[in-house]
């Protein structure tokens, strides 16, 4: 019985050698897994330089090594509608920093450092193993994060990362997760002990999520849960639900449920905390609709949403806690629009070699769902803080997806693959039985 044209092609000499090609670990992977691992350095005030009045990420001095070789040799190769929408948000941005009466240079160093993150860790996957490589190594240093923090719990929570609020330990925490997950359900060529380290690393971080008193985190983990499920369906319900049981066990047999218990009956009874993000966020909305162009600058915004609402503070600073409400109230429409044309421009990705993103013979097909994950995982967090704009592990796995897409546009047939089954052409003709001839008389 001859084979279908699709399973000839799926076992064609040439097509196994394309994905013999992108598999394996280059230098590229090694540098991605120092940088991801350096983000540790982050929950430490200790090992965070001070640089003009700015506590450094450590893992930046890899990135600014690796920026210009990388921009210089694969620039060409980053998604130009991608890289339109981040330098047109980045300009507005920085250009509404200026509108502020004083210059914030803090301000424009993050931006510019979230943005050379992200196109420098897309430009530096050349394999699927360097993919990995970052996603293991981030997934390991926010584990350890998550340890150090669970040795010193407080009343008031688990908090993992020195210098910040508790909050902020979900924010690095998250993206881990998604990657892990998806590398645990969806590459199937990755060894089996890569990927129980990273289920393993996934158990101290979500303890740490839960035990933090976290809501936004709480929701942001569940959602990850979620999208992990309805990808992979069974495989994905096995192992939510097998992490869901185990960190439920640790949490009960060695944690600390006052804090979870006490969030959950607030989320349910509704706070004053509730009602401040309220007041905070139809502040900025008129904020922003006053100062539609460049809006009141970021670094004046927070006064601004002090003097505007009844929120108590010291200074009369007060955050916008939600990324569109500052970009909106803050930077202006202009760039609003810009921020949504950059995850719109990653969602609805046009692949370089034409047609349309295929059926599951298509490689990009998996690549697009990790990429597409992290930009509704991005939204979610985001409804909570403005900080995630700035996050190393945000930035790094957005990188890391995109490049992951980048990497499966090198293997896919020119103009795309269209559908897993044979086309009615391609099918050979039915054949019809000859009848008997009748006898002659």
């Amino acid at each position: 019985m001859p084979l279908s044209p699709s399973v000839m092609t799926a076992r064609s000499p040439s097509r196994m050698g394309s994905k013999l090609s992108i598999s394996g670990l280059s230098i590229s992977g090694v540098v991605l897994f120092a940088m991801s691992f350096l983000v540790v350095a982050s929950g430490f005030t200790s090992l965070r330089p001070d640089v003009m009045g700015l506590a450094l990420h450590p893992y930046l001095i890899p990135v600014a090594v690796a920026f210009p070789l990388v921009l210089v040799t694969r620039v060409h190769e980053f998604p130009i509608r991608v890289m339109c929408a981040l330098l047109v948000f980045t300009g507005m941005y920085c250009f509404s920093v200026f509108s502020g009466g004083s210059i914030a240079v803090g301000e424009i160093f993050k931006t510019a450092s979230a943005v050379i993150t992200i196109v420098t860790c897309a430009l530096l996957v050349r394999r699927r193993g360097d993919f990995v490589a970052g996603a293991l190594a981030l997934s390991i240093a926010i584990a350890l994060l998550a340890w150090h923090g669970l040795q010193d719990e407080t009343k008031l929570g688990v908090e993992a990362m020195q210098g910040a609020n508790k909050n902020s330990y979900s924010l690095f925490a998250l993206p881990a997760i998604l990657m892990a997950g998806y590398i645990a359900l969806r590459l199937k060529t990755v060894p089996v002990v890569v990927k129980g380290i990273l289920v393993a690393s996934t158990l101290p971080t979500l303890l740490a999520i839960f035990m933090s008193g976290n809501r936004s985190g709480y929701l942001g983990a569940v959602v990850v849960g979620l999208m992990l499920f309805k990808d992979r369906r069974g495989r994905g319900l096995i192992l939510v639900a097998a992490i869901t049981g185990a960190v439920a066990f640790l949490i009960l047999q060695f944690g600390n449920t006052a804090v979870l218990d006490q969030r959950i009956k607030q989320t349910m009874e509704g706070n004053k905390s509730d009602e401040h993000r309220r007041d905070i966020l139809f502040a900025c909305l008129d904020i922003g609709l006053e100062n539609p162009l460049i809006g009141v600058s970021p670094q004046v915004l927070p006064f601004e949403i002090g003097r505007r609402t009844s929120v108590k503070h010291s200074l009369g600073l007060i955050e916008a806690h939600n990324i569109f409400a500052h970009v909106f109230a803050g930077s202006g429409v202009i760039c609003f629009f810009a921020l949504i044309a950059v995850g719109w421009a990653m969602w609805s990705w046009k692949p370089r070699g034409g047609g349309k993103v295929g059926g599951n013979e298509d490689p990009l097909r998996d690549a697009l769902r990790m990429l597409r994950m992290m930009v509704i995982l991005w939204v979610v967090r985001g409804m909570f803080t403005r900080e995630i704009l700035f996050n190393p592990s945000f930035n790094i796995g957005l990188g890391l997806s995109i490049g992951l897409c980048m990497l499966a546009e090198t293997v896919r047939p020119r103009g795309g693959v269209t559908s897993s089954k044979p086309s009615p052409s391609a099918l050979p003709p039915p054949v019809t039985p000859a009848l008997p001839r009748p006898a002659a008389g």
